[in-house]
């Protein structure tokens, strides 16, 4: 690989991408925990991230060049059990990639197109997601700095737009009795910092950074749009109707009242929906695809023309065809999809990433006094 991407175009290629969590998690399953008080949960939310930041960062110095997560742990776990952990990993963001298409699509059928279904719009999207997994990774990292600035912008003018409706004193009073809940609040943002850690499979294609907190200034955006987002929806309809409602940003959008910009504006919302959804999937098929590449000893796919089936390139489409059968398996009423969105699947994120990392953190100890003791003697 001649050129890697650049740790800013990695960053915003994380941004864009947890967006889609952060948009489907958030307010409801927040204000359902903390009440007026979840746009304070960001406070907490930050330590667990921080948390991860410095398991990842401590990974990271160990990666050899053009080495990522995967080959890290297949080096560190041995042949056995670190081909059984790299798997677990592959199949879990198939999954998840499955189940954010799934989601998307419903979310889409339901405020868009009532009476649609979702197949075509899955079908759809996996097509396109294994395109641009095919082609250069670098690409999508690019596309992803100029959405970056699209949707944040589509955002933040939503809620400068929805001042007028907004009422401060739906958010208060605040007071110690609120802590308890108000950190409880930070679980579904920390739920959706996490899934950043699936992205270090991804080291191999990036750039050493200079600055271990080369990613604390997206992370800290995101966390500031999740707060102004749960602030803005329940300053407007109150926390007991914001946990009722079943998609209450987007019902925000639309008691905007100005005129012919309020249907452009709800069109950058949902192109902010898609464009994420779309963003995470593809990233998502790539870090299965460089889990399982040292599973089955192949070579970087990069360098080769698209529709190559050469370096294990293959097992591209069936990570797709595998994506895709998720997605269409996930076949449930709206009810149910809401229970696993906003509880189950971030619990199975929360172990993977969460636990998960650290465990082999703690497994992996003595390989890592190993490796500085080599190193000092070299």
């Amino acid at each position: 690989m001649d050129e890697l991407i650049t740790r800013k175009q990695f960053a915003a290629a994380i941004f864009v991408s947890l967006l889609s969590p952060l948009l489907r998690l958030l307010p409801q399953t927040a204000v359902e925990l903390a009440g007026r008080g979840a746009w304070l949960s960001v406070v907490p939310a930050a330590l667990p991230l921080i948390a991860l930041g410095a398991i990842l960062s401590s990974f990271r110095t160990h990666m050899r060049p053009g080495e990522g997560l995967g080959g890290l742990f297949l080096r560190w776990l041995g042949p056995v059990f670190g081909r059984i952990v790299l798997v677990l990993y592959a199949a879990w963001f198939l999954f998840y990639g499955g189940f954010i298409l799934r989601s998307g699509a419903d979310r889409l059928a339901a405020t868009i197109y009532p009476g649609s279904g979702p197949t075509a719009f899955i079908v759809v999207t996996v097509a396109l997601c294994l395109l641009v997994a095919l082609g250069d990774l670098r690409a999508a990292a690019r596309t992803a700095v100029l959405m970056r600035a699209v949707l944040v912008g589509a955002l933040a003018a939503v809620l400068a737009l929805s001042i007028p409706n907004m009422d401060a004193g739906r958010l208060l009073p605040i007071g110690w009795r609120d802590a308890g809940s108000i950190a409880l609040g930070a679980l579904p943002l920390a739920s959706v910092g996490a899934v950043a850690g699936g992205f270090a499979f991804l080291s191999g294609y990036v750039r050493p950074a200079k600055n271990p907190r080369w990613l604390a200034l997206s992370m800290l955006t995101l966390l500031v749009l999740g707060g102004a987002i749960c602030a803005a929806v329940v300053s407007v309809f109150g926390p007991a109707l914001t946990h009722t409602l079943t998609y209450p940003f987007f019902i925000m959008i639309r008691s905007i009242s100005l005129g012919d910009l309020a249907p452009r504006i709800e069109a950058l919302v949902i192109a902010a929906w898609v464009g994420a959804d779309f963003l995470l999937c593809t990233f998502l098929l790539r870090c299965a695809h460089e889990a399982l590449r040292p599973v089955f000893s192949l070579p970087a796919p990069e360098g080769l023309s698209m529709f190559s089936p050469r370096h294990g390139r293959f097992l591209l489409w069936l990570e797709a065809a595998a994506l895709l059968t998720c997605s269409l398996a996930l076949d449930m009423p709206p009810w149910q999809l809401r229970a696993w969105s906003d509880k189950l699947v971030p619990l199975i994120s929360d172990i993977m990433l969460y636990g998960g990392y650290v465990l082999l953190w703690l497994v992996t100890i003595p390989r890592r006094r190993q490796e500085r003791s080599l190193q000092r003697r070299e």
